[in-house]
């Protein structure tokens, strides 16, 4: 599809015996372009909260900059069942996408960004290292401790129905127990910090599912270690940040974080 001065195309990635579902905005005349990598979160998709995703691609695309949006396995469009879905599976998704990313000859290695939500957050940290191009990051509630989140919100009853039954419904879905086997242990934040790249975190200053101190331990790692990281702190306590003024300042101010760093 053309709409002025851009293109948005859809793709299939490859990954095991899957197929990614992806969406690529790019200029129409942009060779080498530099590239945003979109993940979403937990049950979420590539479209985001407020068809944020979207919005963001498109305006990336109009400043010169590529985007690719994609749903990880059993999410979305893509492949797969969503109770199969580990941190192992998230992380193996991701390196497919990266490894479609860097193979493309339209856009450019050299010029990475990550828009990442939540879940999507920690799953690209965790797969930084990967990406010795990567530029800029922007991360939307993101969690940084899972096991702080698992301590605060699993009982005794629910780790009980957990074992019994093997999943749980996490917002509608069947979360199985293979994503809580699979959880490491590692400081997520501590490591994507060891190579400081500029970030901008936007939270919910009353988050209801991912506290705001998630969004503060990657902005403090970042700090910590010499990189340039801010906190945008939302008055809501939805995780999607959801309501158009927060919307339109997610949106605006992401782009123009991608523009500045890339």
């Amino acid at each position: 599809m053309r709409t002025g001065n851009i293109m948005q195309t859809f793709a299939e990635i490859p990954v095991e015996s899957f197929n990614l579902a992806a969406s690529l905005h790019r200029p129409n005349d942009a060779r080498r372009a530099p590239i945003v990598i979109c993940c979403h979160g937990l049950t979420g998709t590539r479209i985001g909260s407020s068809y944020r995703l979207v919005t963001i691609g498109r305006k990336l695309a109009e400043t010169g900059i590529a985007c690719l949006r994609f749903d990880f396995r059993g999410c979305g469009e893509s492949d797969g069942v969503f109770q199969d879905v580990t941190t192992d599976t998230l992380l193996t998704d991701m390196y497919a996408v990266l490894d479609w990313v860097f193979a493309h000859p339209d856009l450019d290695p050299a010029r990475v960004g990550i828009i990442a939500s939540s879940f999507g957050a920690y799953t690209a940290a965790r797969a930084a290292d990967r990406m010795p191009g990567l530029k800029s990051c922007v991360f939307f509630a993101p969690v940084a401790d899972p096991h702080d989140l698992i301590n605060r919100d699993m009982n005794d009853a629910a780790m009980a129905l957990l074992r019994k039954q093997g999943w749980i419904d996490h917002h509608g879905h069947r979360l199985g127990i293979g994503f809580f086997e699979s959880l490491p242990r590692d400081d997520v934040p501590a490591a994507f910090a060891k190579s400081p790249r500029p970030l901008r975190v936007f939270h919910g200053s009353d988050d209801q599912q991912v506290p705001q101190t998630h969004g503060e331990m990657f902005v403090k790692a970042s700090r910590d270690a010499g990189g340039v990281a801010e906190l945008v702190s939302l008055p809501t306590g939805d995780h999607g940040m959801k309501g158009v003024p927060n919307t339109e300042k997610i949106v605006s101010e992401s782009v123009e974080w991608m523009r500045q760093w890339l």
